[in-house]
């Protein structure tokens, strides 16, 4: 089953007007994901974002981003 978003409904449509077509969309954006990941429970699920490329970012970018930050910490801690 899918959950179809009316982008002709009254709420959005105000929400477009008074807004813009930006916060519009990202509202769209938020409502199709939350049903993507959970469309019984409707509530956010955290995701690894890849905010250079505006995109989800990959596993191995994740694992790349783990080591990068793993190693700060342990530069950073004193010996």
């Amino acid at each position: 089953m899918q959950e179809v978003i009316d982008e002709d409904d009254e709420l959005l449509k105000g929400l477009q007007a008074e807004w813009g077509a930006g916060i519009f969309d990202a509202v769209v954006t938020a409502c199709k994901e939350m049903n993507e990941y959970n469309p019984i429970g409707g509530y956010v699920v955290n995701e690894l974002w890849n905010f250079k490329e505006n995109r989800k970012a990959t596993l191995k970018e994740g694992v790349i981003s783990y080591m990068n930050q793993t190693l700060v910490v342990k530069e950073g801690t004193p010996k």
